[in-house]
């Protein structure tokens, strides 16, 4: 990973699309460019997700923790 955001948002008062775009608004203002990917905790309520249009794509990783999101480039394997 070149560059990368771990980002930690507990609130109870938002929904995960809310906070994963505050990530990936502060990763494009940080970076200037687009986060490709957000990596998320299983545990985490994916109801939602497949409607979002945060032009990135979400997936789940146990190495993730609760509340936090982990936003990157796509790895080229």
């Amino acid at each position: 990973m070149d560059k990368g955001l771990l980002w930690f948002d507990d609130r109870k008062n938002i929904t995960i699309i809310q906070k994963i775009k505050m990530a990936a608004d502060f990763y494009e203002e940080k970076y200037g460019a687009k986060a490709e990917c957000c990596y998320i905790n299983p545990q985490n309520d994916l109801t939602n997700l497949p409607q979002h249009n945060l032009g990135l794509k979400i997936k789940t990783s146990k190495y993730v923790l609760p509340n936090h999101y982990l936003l990157e480039k796509e790895q080229q394997d």
